[in-house]
Formats: C-alpha cells, sequence, structure tokens
C-alpha cells in the first residue's frame, strides 16, 4: 500500500458508558425504528444497467462546462472524457466525505451521551458504510477511478475525528456534511444519466434527511443549555469549514489544472453560469440555513456572514 493512499490519526475520545434503561423515549426512538425498516441494500441496485461511456454522464444542460470557450472547442469525443473527468472529482469528494461520516458516526456511539442516542447513531453508523460501499463500487466499476480527496475534504474529516467534544463531532456531520450532502446529491439526481446513481441516490438521500433530523432533534436540546459565547464558537465552527469547503465543493480548479485551462477564465465562466443558474447555490446554503436555524446556530453575525458568501469570491474556485 502506498503511503499517499491513506492518512492516519491518534484520537481521546470522551465517552459515556449509561446504566440506565429506563429513559423516556423521545423522537429520536422513531428515528431510530424508521431505520431499522429502510435498510436497503447496494448489491439490490441496478448495476446491470448498462453504462454508454461514449455518452457524458450528466443531461447537456447540466453541464457547468458549457459555454467555456476552452472545453466547447474540444473534440465532441473528448468532451466527453472530460465530463467523465469532472464527474470522477465530483462523486470521489462525496465518496470520502461519506467515508469521514462513517468514521465520526462510529465514534458517536461511545460519545453520545445516552442510549438512545447511541442507538441511532449506531444505525447511522451501518448507513454510512452502506453510502461508501456503493459510491466507491460505483467509482470503481463504472466511471473508473477514485480521485483523491481536496485537501478541504481531507482536513475537516481529520479535525472532526480528533475532537474529542462530541457536540463539535456532531455539529460537523449532522449539520454540516450532511446538509451539504443532501443537497448537492440533489442536484446530481437532476443531473445524472446514470441509472444506478439515479437509484442510489434516491436511497442515499432519505438516509441523509434521516440523520439530520436525528441531528437537529439531539442539538436543539443541547444547543439550548449552552450561553451565547458558548453557541458562537459553534456557530463559527461551520462558517469557517464552509468557508474552506467551499473550494472542496467547486473541483473545477483542478480540472483547469488538468487540462492546462486558465483558472482565472474558468472562474468566471463559473461565476457567469451561477448568476444565469442560482438555484443550485440557493439550494446549497437554503438547506444549511434552515438546519443552523432550526438548532440554534444561525446567530444574527451567522446569518450576516452567510449572507454575503451568496457573492463572495470565496465560493469561486
Amino acid at each position: 500500500m502506498n503511503s499517499s493512499d491513506f492518512s492516519t490519526f491518534d484520537t481521546h475520545l470522551h465517552g459515556h458508558i449509561r446504566w440506565d434503561y429506563t429513559e423516556d423515549k423521545t423522537r429520536v426512538h422513531s428515528l431510530y425504528e424508521l431505520a431499522k425498516n429502510k435498510v436497503w441494500k447496494t448489491s439490490e441496485a441496478p448495476w446491470e444497467a448498462l453504462v454508454d461511456k461514449g455518452l457524458p454522464p450528466t443531461r447537456h444542460e447540466f453541464e457547468p462546462l458549457t459555454g467555456f470557450a476552452a472545453y466547447d472547442a474540444l473534440p465532441p469525443q473528448q468532451k466527453i472524457e472530460t465530463s467523465w473527468y469532472r464527474h470522477a472529482l465530483e462523486i470521489s469528494e462525496i465518496l470520502h466525505g461519506e467515508q469521514g461520516a462513517l468514521l465520526v458516526s462510529s465514534q458517536l456511539v461511545s460519545c453520545m451521551p445516552d442510549v438512545e442516542t447511541k442507538l441511532f447513531a449506531s444505525s447511522q453508523v451501518f448507513d454510512e458504510a452502506r453510502h461508501v460501499e456503493f459510491f466507491s463500487r460505483y467509482l470503481l466499476e463504472v466511471v473508473g477511478n477514485v480521485q483523491p480527496p481536496s485537501d478541504a475534504v481531507a482536513d475537516l474529516i481529520k479535525i472532526m475525528v480528533n475532537d474529542a467534544r462530541w457536540d463539535y463531532k456532531f455539529i460537523a456531520c449532522q449539520i454540516l456534511i450532511e446538509s451539504l450532502a443532501l443537497a448537492r446529491l440533489q442536484e446530481i439526481r437532476r443531473a445524472t444519466l446514470v441509472p444506478v446513481l439515479a437509484y442510489a441516490i434516491d436511497l442515499i438521500s432519505a438516509d441523509e434527511a434521516r440523520h439530520v433530523k436525528f441531528g437537529t432533534e439531539v442539538l436543539r436540546r443541547h444547543l439550548s443549555t449552552l450561553s451565547a459565547r458558548e453557541l458562537q464558537a459553534r456557530s463559527d465552527f461551520v462558517v469557517e469549514h464552509v468557508l474552506r469547503l467551499g473550494n472542496a465543493m467547486n473541483i473545477y480548479t483542478r480540472i483547469a489544472e488538468k487540462f492546462n485551462w486558465s483558472v482565472r477564465d474558468l472562474r468566471y465562466h463559473l461565476r457567469q453560469n451561477r448568476i444565469q443558474q442560482p438555484k443550485p447555490r440557493y439550494d446549497l446554503f437554503r438547506q444549511l440555513m434552515l438546519n443552523m436555524n432550526s438548532v440554534g446556530l444561525l446567530t444574527t453575525k451567522t446569518r450576516q456572514r452567510l449572507s454575503r458568501l451568496d457573492g463572495s469570491r470565496e465560493f469561486c474556485d
């Protein structure tokens, strides 16, 4: 195994062992029951559906490179190959994020303060394992390769697994990662021409929505006990990583560098694209802000910072 193929971490968890099993059942118990009833198998996805690599993975109207002069000048076959490379980058980022969620949710089984939340966290571990299984198989068997993670995604995962505080892990996993993943998956679902990917995204999105509900239910109670200063610190944590993930969610700098295109020109093209088609970006921020607001993390200061990001250059890589 090449050392560039893995990273290591050492972490000290502050866990809880509960000997009292008579806790009142909350909505988390209902979500746990739902999780048990909604288990699906990656082997049941329509892997046999043929994928024509002579066609792009994305519907033409959703291809963000369309209209960029250097891309438009490519021969038809090279355009298709470029689209598949872009697709490999974006799905690889999702795969790495899912592995991060798998690692953190497994830690949460130990970290969560009561039995009920430990039980749901255990169901999320199985969900995340299934997501990693699907996306890794999809990339290897359908797309043909797995691309390495961006620095921002790799750094966030390391921060999540190394942080000893359960609520910071929880916020990173259930609010930040899951909110962005839900919005991104829905965008890919609308665009994809690959049947097995469309099938799995519908099921994965249902899993992710359940995880977000779990997160908002637990965090709403926990964050209400914190001081304004403690709450703002956790809110700032989300915003700082949103800024860092801006580069990770937008993988076009890596595309420009691979094909020796002007990064500046491609950024300009993408900014114009967002002005003309603002919905994907709006959906991304809307999902995150709704979930932050639901748990009390959308403070006045944070709302102002996120609102300014709508036209920010920080998301224009």
